[in-house]
């Protein structure tokens, strides 16, 4: 059984490439009950955020990525081939170091962040709700929680208020001299737009406006920071007396365009507006910016803030590095182990099998045997076949102890020519 992960991220797409293959969580079920029903694959789950789509699988062997991909292709509409370029796929060890890296917060945007421990979780439980987190996934997805726990207690990764968030403020910060002149405007009210708020408020916002299409949620945010709520019917009417714009929302299509804002901007005579865009994907269409005095940012346009988080926190990632080996070890080292024991059994049958096939083949040349000489034959045959089989099963059960382990116990698999699909470990 392999480990297998094909996905993107902000490393390899910009934001217009990301949100295509963008999972909202409402639609994570159907697509995880398709991966194991329809494509073939023993485990899946999917990890969806605003910086990365991600599978994991457990398949019997490599062809779990081409179907993969022709899930891709089929359920989210899109030509794979034409993304090619911006796909990673990983395997085995490879995936498993990525997994520990993406909990740990530091293969994030920003380094450090505390929510996407919160977003393997949610993608572990949704996977095991729906039963496609089985034995393998299951292991993994725990032993990154375990990591990422470890890294935010053990290092100072996570020091500080960090987030997508943060970020957007920060940008904010460095546009407007004092932002306690200034009248921001939130889209959206999930947990994205509450840290939002928190920092809007912690800078001193003039007033902070609330939008969101649940009228009760948006109310709830303005009441516990002090803001204001408005029905998300009414969000273009409230965009000309706002000078920062930040949207984040779950929502599949722009809430915000080119006509909504052009009156905007006739009432505001010329005074700039801000607009950060960090959903994906995307809330605001980016043809907004053909529009005088306007100043849109998405979330791929706070790399510079993010740059210098990146540079204060280098010495912690090479401590949370120090993490991810020593947790690495231990979870090849269980993956291997998993492998040893099917594997053993599956050798011990091949051999059972090619004793009664040599057994059968000199029964028809030598003629009926005695009960007492067939004995002895299968005697003979039983103890060659042990003695053969002696060495390499002592080396297999050595090979769980080996960090590439699952390498060689494949390539025994290959040597042997046995079947792929591994049966239950030997008790």
């Amino acid at each position: 059984m392999r480990i297998l992960t094909l996905g993107l991220n902000h490393h390899t797409a910009p934001v217009e490439i990301r949100e295509r293959l963008a999972f909202p969580e409402d639609d994570q079920p159907s697509a995880l009950a398709r991966l194991v029903r329809d494509y073939g694959l023993s485990e899946a789950a999917i990890l969806s955020t605003c910086n990365r789509s991600e599978l994991y699988l457990a398949a019997d062997g490599d062809g779990g990525l081409d179907q993969a991909r022709r899930f891709l292709a089929e359920t989210q509409g899109i030509d794979v081939q034409t993304l090619e370029s911006h796909f990673y796929q990983l395997s085995d060890s490879e995936a498993a170091i990525h997994l520990f890296r993406v909990a740990s917060g530091i293969d994030s945007l920003v380094i450090g962040e505390s929510q996407i421990l919160s977003q393997v979780r949610q993608s572990l439980e949704t996977a095991q709700q729906n039963g496609s987190a089985r034995l393998l996934l299951n292991e993994l997805f725990q032993r990154s929680l375990r990591v990422g726990k470890r890294a935010r207690t053990e290092t100072d990764i996570g020091r500080g208020r960090l987030s997508i968030s943060t970020a957007a403020v920060e940008l904010a910060s460095q546009v407007f001299e004092n932002l306690e002149r200034c009248r921001a405007l939130l889209v959206g009210a999930g947990e994205m737009s509450e840290l939002t708020a928190q920092y809007l408020v912690d800078a001193g916002v003039e007033r902070l406006l609330v939008s969101n299409r649940t009228l009760a949620r948006a109310q709830e945010l303005a009441r516990r920071f002090g803001g204001q709520a408005a029905p998300f019917e009414t969000l273009s009417e409230h965009l000309a007396g706002s000078d920062i714009v930040i949207s984040s929302t779950a929502a599949t299509d722009y809430v915000v365009g080119p006509d909504d804002l052009r009156p905007a901007m006739r009432e505001r005579r010329g005074r700039p507006l801000f607009l950060i865009d960090i959903a994906v994907p995307r809330d605001i269409d980016p043809a907004v910016r053909d529009i005088d005095n306007i100043f849109l940012f998405d979330i791929d346009d706070l790399e510079q803030v993010i740059a210098a988080n990146r540079q204060e926190r280098e010495g912690e990632i090479r401590r949370v590095q120090d993490i991810i080996d020593d947790e690495l070890k231990q979870f090849l080292h269980w993956f291997n182990a998993l492998g040893t024991g099917p594997l053993i059994r599956d050798l011990r049958q091949r051999a059972a099998n090619l004793q009664e096939q040599e057994l059968a083949r000199w029964t028809a040349k030598l003629g009926t045997l005695s009960a007492d000489d067939q004995k002895l034959v299968e005697g003979i045959l039983r103890g060659y076949a042990n003695k053969l089989l002696h060495e390499p099963l002592v080396q297999i059960r050595e090979f769980a102890n080996d960090d590439d382990g699952y390498l060689r116990l494949d390539t025994v698999r290959r040597l042997f020519n046995l079947d792929d699909a591994p049966g239950e470990e030997e008790s």
